[in-house]
């Protein structure tokens, strides 16, 4: 995640919090797209986790890069996260199928859902 889209999430957080409380609020079935309810799609996030036994070497690594020759300055290493393999494919995937279609076209995924799993369906039992 780059600085500048840590910086856009964050703002559009602080600024659903400070929501006007009239504001309207999305329905129960609000949808993403037509015909695709929301209540039965889960977002892949881009980044997962990591262990906070794994923090030290990226947070030792990180603050020697951002310090540089600053040595009087500061980082507080906060969060420590890593690309999800998932979303990075399905990304990849996308992308190319559409810019297959469309040559001259650039894309960003913005997001990407996947459909939550339905249990006790026939569907689960493959014969």
């Amino acid at each position: 995640m780059g600085f500048l889209s840590w910086l856009r999430d964050r703002s559009s957080r602080r600024t659903q919090k400070h929501a006007a409380p009239n504001a309207e609020t999305p329905s129960p079935r609000a949808q993403i797209a037509p015909g695709f309810p929301l209540d039965e799609w889960e977002e892949v996030p881009a980044y997962l986790s990591v262990d906070p036994a794994e923090h030290l070497p990226a947070c030792i690594i990180a603050s020697a890069i951002a310090a540089g020759a600053q040595e009087e300055s500061k980082l507080v290493v906060k969060r420590v996260s890593v690309a999800n393999p998932e979303h990075r494919r399905v990304a990849v995937i996308a992308t190319a199928l559409g810019a297959g279609a469309l040559d001259k076209s650039s894309f960003c995924v913005k997001r990407i859902y996947k459909q939550k799993e339905q249990k006790g369906t026939e569907s689960d039992y493959a014969a």
